[in-house]
């Protein structure tokens, strides 16, 4: 199933955290907090994380949350380069990069 398209951050390759929309953070969410990532030919375990943050999209409401899904493998991601995101069987959430897809 195809999550989504998405550019790796500039903070990615130093923290290892892919940042992932709320509806991409509950699909990987019904399979666990915990589940097998692979970049490329890489395969590792991954996490999925939120935050609180009060940057400007929470807008007068005060502060909201990012969705992340973290591992050792993202660090090995250039900032900026496209990625498109799949949850295969498994589940398994995969990484394929570099993608001529860009995200809208």
């Amino acid at each position: 199933m195809l999550l989504e398209v998405r550019e790796v951050s500039r903070k990615t390759p130093g923290d290892g955290r892919l940042e992932i929309t709320e509806v991409s953070a509950r699909r990987l969410a019904m399979h666990g907090t915990q589940l097998p990532v692979a970049v490329d030919e890489a395969r590792g375990e991954g996490r999925l994380v939120a935050m609180r943050c009060t940057c400007d999209k929470g807008g007068a409401s005060g502060g909201h949350q990012h969705h992340f899904v973290e591992s050792p493998l993202f660090r090995q991601l250039p900032a900026g380069e496209t990625v498109v995101l799949e949850l295969l069987d498994g589940p398994q959430l995969s990484v394929a990069r570099p993608h001529s897809l860009r995200p809208v």
